[in-house]
């Protein structure tokens, strides 16, 4: 997305509204496959550019890189091979010397893998010592602070607060040991998202995907179990995200 103003018309860029609406059509997670394509087709024509080359390139080869095609996918812990690589080449050349022998490479390698290990222990310190810091006096998110890491807590702790303001529940189905609830989010243009609840497992999906995608927990899923009166986490849904 970084590369819209060098393929694209610099006016467009610039003057307009363009990169602001093809980038919230491109990172909204929260739409379906066929909604991306027809938000995409919108803008495309509202501006013109359907003979761009790069744009109709980019959007022949959408199912390799927009996030809408990649919401079943556990991408929580997503890291690129390439990324990988580099992030290790650019930390291990601060300990390594051109001109060193053998034995000082093995000394300078020691050494680098001594600091990782300490910058684990660091970053993992808060975690272990202390609590994160809870907003409300609900059970649920008490129990979130005791078994997530903090950071990991604290965007728990968004969903949390979102639940009850922003998610209304509009219809409630049953069938068999399964509910089906609909939640309309408020700020989303009347967006409807299904949560289906077993009452027997006690497992629970929603279509936002949010919890297969990222590991945690959406605020309609939240919404709906706090109207179910369950104060905690389910079990089979607290060690996914660990």
């Amino acid at each position: 997305m970084k590369k819209l103003t060098d393929k694209v018309e610099s006016h467009i860029c610039k003057e307009t509204d363009f990169v602001e609406r093809i980038c919230a059509v491109v990172l909204d997670t929260d739409l379906e496959p066929n909604e991306f394509e027809e938000k995409w087709s919108q803008v495309i024509s509202d501006f013109e550019l359907n003979d761009n080359t790069w744009l109709t390139y980019m959007y022949g080869k959408r199912h390799k890189w927009i996030p809408v095609y990649f919401r079943n996918l556990p991408l929580g812990c997503l890291l690129k091979t390439t990324q990988r690589s580099e992030c290790q080449n650019s930390y291990f050349k601060r300990f390594k010397s051109i001109d060193g022998t053998l034995v000082e490479f093995w000394l300078h390698f020691q050494s680098a893998m001594e600091q990782q290990h300490y910058n684990q222990i660091f970053l993992d310190a808060p975690s272990d010592s202390m609590l994160p810091r809870v907003s409300s006096k609900t059970m649920m998110e008490k129990h979130a602070s005791k078994i997530y890491t903090q950071t990991v807590f604290y965007e728990f702790q968004e969903q949390v607060q979102a639940a009850p303001c922003s998610c209304a529940v509009r219809e409630f189905l049953e069938q068999g040991n399964m509910d089906i609830i609909s939640v309309e989010v408020a700020y989303m243009k009347r967006r409807i998202f299904q949560v289906a609840h077993d009452n027997k497992s006690k497992e629970t999906t929603c279509t936002c995907k949010m919890f297969e995608r990222k590991g945690i927990l959406c605020k309609h899923f939240i919404r709906i179990i706090s109207e179910k009166g369950l104060h905690s986490i389910p079990e089979q849904m607290d060690k996914e995200i660990i």
